[in-house]
């Protein structure tokens, strides 16, 4: 049986996607400023406008930091939040893609929280920009956690049947990251799985 994704019939994506992160937050046990959380919002309705939001594959993320160092400070802004947008969306929906390609999850993890670590950079030294440093500076510091928080969206938003196929394969997948979200999945499916290597090793 293939999984299929689910149809969103709430007339409201803002307060669909407010209700998924909040409670995706909740059960991962992460707490998120109320900026950090319309910021994500925002960023996942964005991606529901056709045509708009980047694709894994779309531009290369070396590329898009390249064009940043090079380009004016008002260009630089975009193209940091644009690259840590990127970073963030990708890895957290595009989780296999990432495993299928040349880099891994640390590495889209690294590209992004660098980003937003520089464009909080210079909206600090802008003008009135503290409020959005702050932002960007928590973007930044929670990236890994705020990857495994669109995972969890991402999983809750399709069919997940118990097949051993896909058991399996969610089986492989904790074993190359050690993802924690994957653990607690195969524990919830019934599978005995270690809390680290020494127990695997045992």
């Amino acid at each position: 049986m293939s999984s299929e994704p689910k149809l969103i019939l709430s007339p409201d994506l803002g307060e669909f996607f407010r209700t998924a992160v909040g409670e995706a937050a909740n059960d991962l046990g992460l707490q998120l400023r109320d900026e950090t959380e319309y910021y994500l919002v925002n960023l996942l309705c964005e991606q529901t406008r056709v045509g708009v939001g980047p694709m894994p594959g779309d531009q290369p993320l070396a590329l898009l930091y390249k064009r940043a160092l090079e380009a004016s400070d008002v260009e630089r802004v975009r193209l940091y939040k644009d690259l840590g947008d990127l970073a963030l969306y990708v890895a957290g929906f595009f989780a296999e893609f990432i495993e299928r390609s040349l880099v891994d999850t640390s590495y889209y993890i690294a590209m992004g929280g660098n980003a937003y670590h520089s464009l909080s950079d210079l909206m600090g030294a802008q003008r009135q920009g503290q409020a959005f440093a702050k932002l960007y500076v928590d973007l930044a510091q929670k990236f890994s956690e705020l990857v495994g928080l669109l995972n969890e969206i991402s999983a809750r938003s399709r069919s997940t049947p118990d097949s051993h196929r896909e058991l399996l394969h969610l089986y492989e997948r904790w074993v190359r990251t050690r993802s924690e979200r994957l653990r607690r999945l195969l524990i919830d499916k019934g599978m005995l799985v270690p809390e680290s290597d020494d127990e695997v090793l045992q």
